[in-house]
């Protein structure tokens, strides 16, 4: 919620759930009145203009992604760091917990194993399994989206990448809520965080089994191959890399996935001129999904720490702050795009923040808009318009990326419609 910090506006990270779309409007309001702001409440300072947040991404400033280690271990004791003994010894291998060198290193790697290649020969099972949702939703049109239709495409397309088998989609949803909320979130109890190290030990042993059978038949057309296969000159990643690599992929891949469908879905309800623009240009998909994106914020904010002291717009910002760079509220930044607050598909996005671009610009943007496009093109197409039945989104407990834990829809087919 909005709070009077010593007397200035604030914004409470720990209500996020309770804020949903509100907190659009707060950013809005603290990006003008204090783009550099400490919060009491958030215990770190809020980044909200483009360019600073721009800035921060390209690595103009000493800030440091050690950070999850800090928000996950930092309040606890040492006997309860060690009921978290799988989240100790992989958050330091995963690519969003690296600074250069090591990250430098790792993402060469990275980048090669997500070819567009790899990325590409992804299509046609996601072809297949958008008409297999739609076809569902046309028997049905009336549905819970985000479980069952949401998640289950990027789930399925995520576990086909990993070489995974398809039965273990029941446990996506298990393991995803737990990961968001309980790492990586600064005010996650330690009923959260021992609720992601279950699951977080889960996925692991899952993966070791995974890469055991990959080092016995090695030429396998999916990720894992691709990362063990991965080298620069002598380098490549070991073991626990890959894992690394393997428990983002997982979760990051497939959960924001999932919720931009949603969050996507519920906002073309709420603006059937963009779906009737999409519907009647579907030459125009990607550019309309990208402004899409920037819409919705699924993708929110990117947590750094100031690995030095510093001054920031007449702010000192100290060695060990937490700084939290603001993606949607630099998404919003009317310096940058004119009349944000609207939906427009015409829009020139290179500016958007969504993938974070910069020297951690995410490496799974390609497969992300693959399916992004090909889902939202043929829904438009076979579908006239949506209605949402819920009176309200109902937001899930994270800053980092939202999402919501369901959203009721009934939707038109165009056949009903027609007739």
């Amino acid at each position: 919620m909005q709070v009077q910090s010593q007397g200035k506006f604030d914004i409470d990270f720990s209500q996020a759930g309770r804020l949903g779309n509100a907190l659009l409007g707060q950013l809005n309001t603290l990006r003008e009145l204090e783009p550099v702001h400490w919060s009491d409440a958030s215990q770190g300072w809020l980044i909200t203009r483009h360019a600073d947040v721009d800035d921060a991404l390209q690595g103009k400033f000493p800030l440091s992604l050690r950070r999850i280690e800090l928000i996950m271990f930092g309040p606890l004791s040492p006997a309860e760091q060690e009921q978290l003994p799988t989240l100790r010894k992989y958050l330091r291998f995963w690519p969003v917990e690296m600074d250069p060198p090591e990250h430098t290193r790792l993402r060469k790697l990275l980048v090669k194993a997500f070819s567009r290649k790899v990325i590409e020969a992804q299509r046609p099972f996601v072809r297949e399994g958008v008409a297999t949702l739609m076809a569902r939703l046309e028997a049905s049109p009336t549905a819970e989206f985000n479980e069952d239709i949401a998640r289950p495409l990027p789930g399925s397309v995520i576990l086909k990448l990993l070489g995974i088998p398809q039965l273990e989609i029941g446990r996506l949803r298990t393991w995803a809520n737990a990961i968001v909320e309980g790492v990586g979130v600064p005010y996650a109890d330690m009923a959260a965080k021992l609720r992601a190290e279950k699951a977080l030990l889960e996925m692991t042993e899952l993966f070791q089994s995974v890469i055991a059978a990959r080092r016995l038949e090695p030429l396998q057309d999916d990720l894992v191959s691709a990362l063990l296969a991965a080298t620069e000159g002598e380098d490549r990643l070991c073991e626990e890399e890959v894992i690394g690599a393997m428990h983002l992929v997982l979760i990051a891949g497939h959960d924001t996935t999932s919720s931009t469908l949603t969050l996507g879905l519920a906002a073309l309800a709420e603006h059937p001129q963009l779906w009737d623009y999409m519907y009647r240009n579907p030459d125009k998909t990607l550019d309309a999904c990208l402004e899409l994106m920037r819409y919705i914020a699924m993708s929110t904010a990117q947590p750094r720490v100031a690995a030095a002291d510093f001054e920031w717009h007449g702010r000192q910002i100290r060695k060990g702050q937490f700084v939290w760079l603001m993606l949607a509220a630099a998404n919003r930044d009317a310096r940058v795009f004119t009349d944000p607050e609207t939906l427009d598909p015409q829009r020139v996005n290179d500016l958007s923040m969504v993938f974070a671009p910069g020297m951690h610009h995410c490496i799974g943007h390609q497969l992300a808009k693959l399916q992004v496009t090909e889902f939202f093109g043929e829904l438009v197409r076979r579908f006239a318009g949506a209605e949402l039945l819920d009176p309200r989104l109902d937001f899930m407990a994270q800053i980092v990326f939202r999402g919501v834990y369901q959203l009721n829809v009934r939707l038109q087919p165009r056949t009903a419609a027609a007739s």
